[in-house]
């Protein structure tokens, strides 16, 4: 599957959830999203087909991280998101967005 096809793939499902981005948007998911490095204009740019959605950036990395690093950040980010351990509401589609982030990279990369 082409690059681009991914790309138009995971911003249809960045649009099915911005319905629920727009209520659930509370100070306190704000001050989550900023503590794990996951920009919100960002986000609202690529759900309005103004900025392409880049893997790496929504995970908060470089495209030069390194393996272990990739996922270090994406396990790191399941514990701070889970919405059974993040204590703020709302963060089931921060998860979805790390994991179709981690997605695109595992098969960028070849991994299994």
């Amino acid at each position: 599957m082409s690059q681009d096809r991914i790309s138009q793939m995971y911003r249809r499902v960045l649009s099915v959830i911005h319905e629920e981005m727009q209520g659930l948007v509370s100070d306190q998911l704000a001050a989550l999203m900023k503590g794990v490095g996951i920009d919100f204009a960002r986000l609202q740019g690529i759900i309005a087909g103004k900025a392409d959605f880049d893997p790496y950036a929504a995970l908060g990395l470089d495209r030069s991280a390194s393996d272990d690093e990739i996922k270090t950040r994406y396990r790191e980010l399941l514990r701070k998101l889970h919405p059974d351990t993040a204590g703020v509401e709302g963060t089931g589609f921060l998860l979805q967005i790390v994991l179709a982030s981690y997605e695109i990279i595992k098969r960028e990369r070849g991994w299994q």
